[in-house]
């Protein structure tokens, strides 16, 4: 979209007011409204916004080792609207939402912006390469209490599924007005779990798809008298979330991982080089301490860096008849823009080099391959080891993300939960 088409579209919609919208490295949605006015009198200049802004934990804690925070004394850059992503917001009057990127205060972009993340890794794929990504993404649907909506474990049970179903016609409503396509719901295994999916398209496309489908779901089970949570292990004895990515590459025209029903050698490659950086791959896909728990053996996850065709226990499954890469090592909670980009860059690197993957995995690998890392320290030491990711990913996103993950770890250390004064406070 033009510059001119945007300002034509924000006028025709009569809207009061336009969203800011930004990412920061937690994938969570942080924004600021302006005046339709104020909008087209100033949209083009960009609007001045704290770059640490990006380099908060979920709570809004800057990060101690962070380059855009103290070492900096905290600088002002520049938040600039893409046209592209002009929105009318559904559960707001009068209101729409533009997508923003960000650049330094001298014009230069934020590399550890998580758009821009993805556009450096875009901008390595040959050009004969066309990309495409589908989001799966799991949550659980909870009460204003917190408890699930519906009872006890289970998978597509009709009538537990038309329980949300008033739920659902919200969302698929509001889907419409915001753009989303979505295709299909079902219930999940667990509790109050639920699964909606939308088609598939390039990358960019996509992961600005999951970042809103997050930010719709929410809203609309705020506005239904519910909370969703894509958090990956909300319940310690149900199901994990997940952020399945289904990955398929074109090649003149053909399905470049296929042979026939089968996985092509650029596929396996490509394969090869996602469990080639599968413990970097856990630090970026697996964004909190309760992410890592959902590495379980046994269940309908991944807890090994494994592959499999149609085995749903492996952290990369070819679905079978379907030559395509299927990656389940992300959890819900996992910021779109970051599970893409580094999937990408990671197969890119099996491509380039031809990594060998072994032996596809039947049954549980579990004890049969190595485990995926559930100790978050460990896979960020794996992460600022992986020179490859480093150079692919960029020092500084790299920098800024392991910063941001140890400042939450720093904040849990530092916290005396439940557990501690159940077992100890009686009994020492």
């Amino acid at each position: 979209m033009a510059a001119e088409e945007l300002i034509e579209e924000v006028r025709q919609s009569g809207v009061e007011r336009v969203v800011l919208e930004i990412v920061d490295i937690y994938g969570v949605s942080r924004s600021e409204q302006v005046s339709t006015r104020h909008f087209l009198d100033t949209w083009e200049n960009g609007y001045t916004y704290p770059i640490a802004i990006i380099s908060c934990t979920p709570r809004t804690v800057p990060a101690p080792g962070s380059r855009y925070t103290a070492a900096s004394n905290y600088p002002d850059g520049y938040i600039l609207p893409d046209p592209e992503t002009f929105k009318l917001v559904p559960w707001l009057p009068d209101t729409g939402r533009v997508l923003c990127d960000f650049a330094h205060a001298d014009g230069t972009t934020v590399e550890a912006y998580p758009r821009e993340l993805l556009r450096r890794v875009l901008r390595t794929v040959p050009p004969e390469f066309e990309f495409s990504v589908g989001s799966e993404l799991e949550f659980y649907l909870l009460d204003e209490s917190y408890d699930p909506v519906t009872p006890h474990r289970h998978e597509a049970v009709s009538w537990m599924t038309e329980e949300v179903s008033g739920w659902y016609d919200t969302l698929d409503e509001w889907a419409g007005v915001y753009e989303l396509p979505l295709e299909l719901m079902h219930h999940e295994y667990g509790p109050g779990q639920f699964e909606v999916l939308f088609g598939h398209g390039d990358p960019m496309t996509q992961a600005d798809r999951a970042f809103d489908f997050k930010r719709l779901v929410k809203q609309t089970s705020r506005t239904t008298g519910r909370r969703a949570t894509f958090m990956s292990k909300p319940f310690p004895d149900e199901s994990g979330s997940g952020y399945h990515l289904h990955v398929g590459l074109t090649v003149d025209g053909s399905n470049a991982f296929a042979d026939g029903d089968g996985l092509s050698d650029r596929g396996r490659h490509f394969v090869g080089g996602l469990l080639e950086h599968a413990d970097a791959l856990t630090a970026l896909q697996a964004p909190t301490l309760n992410a890592h728990k959902r590495y379980e053996p046994g269940g309908f996850v991944p807890s090994t860096a494994s592959w499999g065709f149609g085995n749903r226990m492996a952290a990369v499954r070819i679905p079978i008849g379907d030559p395509r890469i299927e990656v389940r090592i992300g959890g819900a909670d996992a910021n779109p823009y970051v599970v893409i980009a580094s999937t990408l860059a990671a197969g890119l690197h099996g491509i380039e080099t031809e990594l060998d993957p072994g032996e596809p995995v039947e049954g549980d690998p579990a004890g049969d391959r190595p485990d995926l890392l559930r100790r978050p320290w460990l896979a960020l030491e794996a992460l600022e080891e992986d020179e490859y990711l480093r150079e692919a990913l960029g020092e500084e996103f790299v920098d800024e993300y392991v910063a941001v993950r140890r400042q939450d770890l720093a904040e849990f250390r530092e916290t005396v939960t439940d557990w501690e004064r159940e077992s100890y406070v009686e009994m020492l």
